[in-house]
């Protein structure tokens, strides 16, 4: 068994192959897939060579099938999904919507594995370290 993801709201397969696959929109552009490394702490993407994405650019991210609102209620700036590992063990897992920004958060109850060099920017705000 792989690792696979879930819509948080539909529980529909985000995976196919190799690539987690979502919905992105940034500000008035139209919607595009967009094909992410299911390896975490892997931040290439694939997309369309007619769009563009350019660092700092802040996406909404939306489900394939059901199309809701990826939204972390944990961060504005975060987005999250379903991760069921090898163990069928599943997780929270939420990631920066800010292109550009490497920043996972492998999320069980109160344990979190934390990736990418810009992770520790929200742990602060996620209220899931004490920072004093």
């Amino acid at each position: 068994m792989t690792t696979d993801y879930m819509c948080p709201h539909c529980n529909g397969h985000l995976r196919l192959d190799n690539h987690l696959i979502l919905t992105v929109k940034h500000e008035d552009e139209a919607g595009m897939l967009l094909l992410m490394d299911p390896e975490i702490g892997n931040y290439q993407t694939i997309h369309h060579q007619s769009n563009s994405i350019r660092d700092g650019q802040k996406f909404e991210f939306y489900c394939p099938i059901c199309h809701a609102s990826l939204f972390s209620d944990l961060n504005e700036n975060l987005v999250m999904v379903l991760m069921r590992d090898e163990k069928n063990k599943t997780f929270e897992l939420h990631f920066s919507r800010i292109a550009g920004q490497k920043s996972t958060y492998k999320i069980m109850g109160k344990e979190i594995q934390t990736f990418g060099i810009d992770a520790p920017h929200y742990l602060d705000f996620l209220h899931l370290i004490d920072m004093s």
